[in-house]
């Protein structure tokens, strides 16, 4: 498959794929035990299709060859799987029966499910980060769109009267980038999607989406937007809506409904309510009422790291081993991790078959470890004895998370030395 990749090569796979579901589904136990993740990939391939067919235009280059090189591994276990199962469907049934009582093809099942795994996990990883950025950025531009029709950004480019006509233009550009970079998009999604975002905004604009009578009407949702309409929409006051109270749409957008000022206006007279309510000893402190519940979130501990010649250093690191920082990671030791870097333990050690701390994260799915790893220099492209790095051996192992985690720093680092160069 060339990096050419587009949506009727998908179609292919899945369609494969779905053949392959039935066939393996009617064949022998052996076979059936991989049907729930041949399902897998013909679902996740599916909606690969749907996506590209819809916003397959918006998608670079970079993105493309990432889908190409990661469905490459795809077609090349469903043709080994295909192979696999003419061979058994070719035999007769004395020979296909001493085949299952000798589990014959056994170790071939195993390792086809083991590519299937990994193939899933990355065309996953694939969609998970592009679909999130396509759906953030849209968001972003109507929560822009929204604060100019509030009156919120009174001197904003896009307010002016020939916006619509001049948005195209160097100047009213590098204004409008400022604009955008407030309201949450980065530089370099500013920089891949720009030709989108000038033409979403010049639609918006031609169409009206500023005007007045849009700002606190009714709550229709504007034609730009990616909700569609909903009737006989009511709205509960700040702080008693629940989730049954919001619309998803075809991008996985949600929205409130509400009008931005009339939001702004509930959240201050919230605050101030709650103000009220704190004691006197917590006002000005920052400090919240006890008693007040907050979802759980996963404590990253904070790493003061010492410098290398600091004696109570030199001392502690002659009692550890460098491979320490590998067991505690291996056994998703969070706060020893922590603790042995700020100790200044190398957090690119290697063991004896070259496996370094991040990957037993790859391996083991450890995320909060995994991050302070990468926030300290851990490398992405460590290599063991097998041939494996961190990022293979979290795909292998179904860790879809990790895999976005890694190509995600990778991108981050790629675009910091693109800015220092």
């Amino acid at each position: 498959m060339s990096l050419g990749i587009g949506v009727g090569d998908i179609i292919k796979l899945s369609e494969c794929a779905w053949g392959l579901y039935k066939a393996y589904k009617e064949s022998s136990a052996d076979f059936a035990q991989l049907t729930a993740d041949v399902l897998s990939l013909h679902a996740i391939l599916t909606e690969i299709s749907e996506f590209l067919s819809e916003n397959g235009d918006q998608l670079d280059t970079s993105r493309l060859n990432r889908l190409a090189m990661v469905t490459g591994p795809c077609e090349k276990v469903l043709k080994d799987m295909e192979a696999l199962y003419l061979k058994y469907d070719s035999l007769g049934t004395q020979q296909q029966r001493t085949w299952d009582r000798l589990k014959y093809g056994l170790k071939d099942l195993s390792e086809l499910r083991r590519r299937l795994i990994t193939s899933v996990t990355n065309l996953t990883a694939w969609f998970s980060i592009v679909l999130a950025r396509t759906t953030r950025l849209e968001k972003k531009l109507d929560k822009f769109i929204s604060e100019v029709r509030g009156g919120l950004r009174e001197k904003s480019v896009a307010s002016a009267p020939d916006a619509a006509q001049a948005i195209e233009s160097p100047d009213v550009w590098f204004e409008l980038r400022r604009e955008l970079e407030d309201v949450g998009i980065s530089p370099a999604v500013l920089e891949e999607k720009k030709d989108y975002i000038l033409g979403w905004l010049k639609q918006v604009l031609s169409d009206g989406g500023l005007d007045e009578t849009c700002n606190d009407a009714a709550p229709k949702l504007p034609p730009y937007s990616l909700e569609p309409p909903t009737s006989d929409m009511t709205h509960p006051s700040f702080g008693e809506q629940d989730a049954s109270s919001l619309h998803v749409g075809n991008g996985n957008h949600v929205s409130s409904g509400l009008p931005l000022t009339t939001a702004n206006d509930a959240f201050e007279e919230e605050l101030k309510r709650q103000h009220l309510e704190w004691p006197l000893d917590a006002k000005g402190s920052g400090d919240h009422k006890q008693g007040t519940s907050f979802p759980d979130r996963v404590a990253i501990p904070s790493i003061k790291i010492r410098r290398r010649t600091d004696p109570v250093v030199m001392i502690k690191k002659l009692f550890k081993n460098n491979t320490d920082i590998i067991e505690a990671a291996s056994d998703g030791d969070l706060e020893r991790v922590a603790k042995l870097i700020s100790l200044g333990m190398d957090v690119n050690a290697r063991e004896r078959w070259g496996w370094s701390a991040l990957s037993m994260c790859g391996y083991g799915g450890h995320r909060e470890i995994a991050r302070i790893l990468l926030d300290h220099g851990a490398d992405l492209d460590n290599v063991d004895v097998d041939g494996d790095t961190p990022g293979s051996l979290a795909a292998q192992r179904g860790h879809t998370e990790l895999v976005i985690m890694f190509d995600e720093e990778r991108e981050a680092r790629d675009r910091r030395v693109r800015e220092m160069g």
